[in-house]
């Protein structure tokens, strides 16, 4: 009789948990990318990927302890081809597909959603997670980013950024603009038309952020967007990891970080750094930010990215 209701209460649980996972037909977000469940089983999961509409491949997680499973059954397919672990993580009502490599490191990071289409959406969700704030330039003239608005001495202009085109913003006033994140605010560039679209031309605004809550205040209740962290340095991601700890009152061993981050009104340094608390979702980003740190340091040459730095 024990065993009969240990085997019930083992299938009823597995049962729950892969419901509770992947029911067919649920769709996963990293804003570039969609995997859809096309079939569930107790222990294995097949999963179809496609990119901005485009097909992609098919892979298969099989379950091998509770919420983790292994990928198999995919093309040579970059990310999959790494991964040794996949992870299930519900982290304050956001339920996550975490894709690990040999070291535990988070290599992508898919979300459950219900809406059917959410590229577009998701994407420019994360560049205005990044840019928004406040900001002064040499002058000290004070600019706020707020979404779609871009205020500067009382005026407002609307602009919108193409997901296509990420790093054109195009102003109400039909004038475009080619922007680049640095370490310590945004670059504003004036474009020229060229061959294959808008090319990055003079420098226009070199704006600091002052924003008076840090920088990426989001981070500690937002999870950080995968689609937009491949596009900027290893240095900017340092400095906005060690943001969520500065807001928390970490005191910084490192000079740069020490120097950096004394130099924010908003900092105040705890005496002991074991009192420092980080909620769930800023450890999930310390996590997500890390690993998008080391990519970028291994990888990136790009000069539209290496330009904004200081």
């Amino acid at each position: 009789m024990k065993r009969i209701l240990y085997l019930l209460t083992a299938f009823l649980l597995t049962a729950s948990v892969a419901n509770a996972q992947f029911t067919a037909n649920s769709k996963w977000y990293d804003g570039d990318e969609r995997i859809t469940c096309a079939s569930e089983s107790a222990k294995t999961f097949m999963f179809e990927a496609d990119w901005w509409g485009e097909d992609g491949t098919t892979f298969t997680l099989t379950k091998t302890s509770d919420n983790h499973f292994t990928v198999s059954n995919y093309d040579d397919y970059d990310y999959l081809t790494r991964i040794k672990d996949v992870e299930y993580r519900v982290v304050e009502g956001h339920k996550l597909l975490l894709f690990k490599d040999a070291k535990g490191n988070i290599l992508k990071h898919f979300e459950l959603a219900d809406e059917e289409d959410m590229w577009e959406p998701e994407i420019l969700k994360g560049y205005h997670y990044i840019i928004n704030g406040t900001y002064v330039d040499a002058k000290g003239t004070k600019y706020t980013i707020n979404d779609n608005e871009f205020i500067a001495g009382g005026k407002t202009l609307h602009f919108t950024i193409d997901p296509e085109q990420y790093n054109i913003m195009e102003m109400e006033d039909n004038n475009h603009y080619w922007w680049v994140v640095s370490t310590t605010g945004i670059n504003i560039y004036k474009t020229t038309e060229g061959e294959y679209g808008y090319e990055m031309g003079a420098l226009w605004l070199k704006l600091k952020n002052v924003s008076p809550n840090g920088r990426w205040a989001f981070l500690s209740n937002a999870i950080v967007p995968s689609n937009t962290m491949w596009r900027f340095s290893s240095d900017l991601i340092r400095i906005m990891r060690n943001e969520i700890y500065a807001r928390r009152g970490y005191v910084f061993n490192s000079a740069d970080l020490k120097a950096y981050f004394g130099k924010q009104p908003w900092y105040k340094p705890l005496n002991n750094n074991n009192a420092v608390k980080l909620n769930a979702i800023e450890s999930l980003n310390i996590e997500l930010l890390k690993a998008n740190e080391t990519a970028a340091r291994e990888g990136t040459d790009d000069e539209e990215i290496e330009k904004g730095l200081e």
